[in-house]
């Protein structure tokens, strides 16, 4: 059986630099950033409020090699943090058999750079007992615009998502953080 793998619009090494974090969509140049597979997600998302900083489809080549992670994982980060990962995650893990999912809130150094992120992301992997195949990856995203469509317009505050993730003591210095990045990512 041949693998099927997914086009990617960027390097494996962007998604991990600053200069990837596409802000306005408006841009083609934005825009030509995102995956094929995942541009109608995207925009349907920040369409809604939700701002993704950054994203992968996933189903590009990995090493064939070995038995396992054949296929790349993909992902949607969001920022100012957003529970919508959280949402996404609950609707897809009950009714997707064909990935593996995961959701986080993650708080990132920036590699030790001082350029903190505070962000939450939604991941999926297709299992490894399923061939390299689009269709798995075609299905996840038409269920992943359908959900989307559901979705209310996003509260512009994470005030309780912040807090809940960081306490209420270290809220000040969250949104600090948050503010920062935001201005780091609509500079560009």
């Amino acid at each position: 059986m041949r693998s099927e793998f997914l086009p990617r619009a960027h390097s494996r090494k962007l998604g991990e630099l600053d200069v990837s974090n596409w802000k306005k969509l408006e841009s083609k140049r934005n825009l030509a950033r995102v995956d094929p597979a995942i541009r109608e997600v995207v925009s349907l998302l920040n369409a809604k409020g939700y701002t993704t900083f950054s994203s992968c489809s996933g189903g590009h080549s990995a090493s064939l090699r070995r038995p396992f992670d054949r296929h790349e994982s993909g992902y949607l980060a969001f920022s100012p943090p957003s529970k919508v990962a959280f949402t996404l995650y609950d609707s897809l893990h009950r009714t997707n058999r064909d990935f593996g999912f995961e959701a986080q809130a993650v708080v990132d150094n920036g590699a030790g750079t001082g350029m903190e992120t505070i962000c939450t992301r939604l991941y999926w992997q297709l299992l490894d007992e399923r061939p390299a195949k689009q269709q798995y990856y075609a299905a996840l995203f038409r269920d992943l615009r359908q959900i989307i469509e559901r979705l209310p317009s996003k509260p512009t505050d994470c005030r309780g998502l912040l807090a809940g993730v960081l306490g209420r003591g270290r809220l000040p210095a969250g949104l600090i953080i948050v503010k920062r990045q935001m201005k780091r990512f609509t500079a560009r």
